[in-house]
């Protein structure tokens, strides 16, 4: 009996322990990939060889809490490669596979708060860090010292990376139903999830919109030029109508009990908050100054979703 069981421990740990050959492969697909993505060197910059990968489920063991944020879109693999000049502070990039371009798009959307430097097909700039993504893949390029040299040389190793992605993404759907006049392109955040809607306009700390992996999410500010107050657009697609109605049960249940027939309400802060429901859209608008700015927001969603 003794025996019996320490066979079935053995085969039990091999089991757990041993990578499906499939993932494998694709693992080892997508690392062959990555590695010509990234150049061995950019003019006197050289990578140090010691690259270092990383999958959704090793990512903890890199990034720690930072690793949630990536998981909470279709992230697949990160590559860490350090690239060394004599004399010169180094240069780290982690280059994404975010497995899709509308979630590389949304990880890039997740910060967006210093200078636009024509990298990619979006980029970031602040503190000797710069951020960018093209196709499915997003990328930080680091130099700890924020020289007007040091920025060159991010920027460069930003660019021929940038080029080497030749596939150009697609931004998410979503997008195109945002009425375009008063927005703040900058200001687009993408998402999925409950806690990544929290980090940028806060709702609950309960998951009372329903969001999940499935739903794709839009949180757009359009400024108020006159006030320089801001209203915040929240466009969310559900995977159907049956759990956008639910979803908006749910809401209007917790958020805005006392609006169940006019769907607005002002809120604590004296603003107003308005939603609509359109097949397996929701439409929430947030800190509008009055019931009609809100009706107005609404009124220009719904016809870019019905037009579509």
């Amino acid at each position: 009996m003794r025996v019996c069981l320490l066979l079935f421990l053995t085969i039990w740990t091999v089991l757990v322990t041993t990578e499906c050959p499939t993932l494998s492969a694709e693992k080892e697909g997508r690392q062959a990939t990555m590695k010509k993505l990234l150049p061995l060197g950019v003019e006197d910059y050289r990578a140090d060889k010691k690259d270092e990968f990383y999958n959704r489920d090793q990512s903890f063991r890199y990034m720690d809490g930072a690793a949630e944020l990536y998981r909470a879109y279709a992230f697949k693999l990160l590559m860490v490669r350090k690239y060394v000049k004599r004399g010169h502070p180094s240069i780290l990039v982690e280059f994404f596979d975010m497995g899709n371009s509308e979630d590389a798009f949304g990880i890039f959307s997740y910060q967006t708060e210093d200078e636009e430097v024509g990298v990619g097909q979006g980029s970031d700039y602040g503190g000797g860090l710069l951020r960018f993504w093209r196709g499915k893949y997003f990328a930080n390029v680091y130099a700890e010292q924020d020289t007007p040299s040091m920025r060159n040389d991010v920027l460069k190793i930003g660019h021929v990376i940038s080029e080497k992605v030749k596939r150009k993404g697609q931004k998410p759907s979503l997008i195109r139903f945002l009425p375009s006049e008063g927005l703040s392109e900058r200001s687009i955040r993408y998402f999925h999830l409950h806690q990544v809607l929290n980090h940028h306009y806060f709702i609950s700390h309960q998951n009372i919109l329903h969001l999940g992996e499935r739903t794709n999410g839009i949180l757009a500010t359009y400024p108020q030029q006159q006030t320089k107050e801001k209203n915040f657009l929240l466009l969310l697609q559900y995977p159907s109508k049956k759990l956008a109605e639910t979803a908006f049960q749910s809401f209007v249940k917790a958020y805005m009990p006392d609006a169940i027939d006019s769907r607005a309400i002002k809120t604590e802060n004296g603003k107003w908050a308005s939603m609509k429901i359109y097949q397996q859209y929701l439409l929430i608008v947030f800190d509008a100054s009055s019931e009609e700015k809100a009706g107005e927001l609404i009124k220009a969603t719904l016809r870019g979703l019905e037009g579509k």
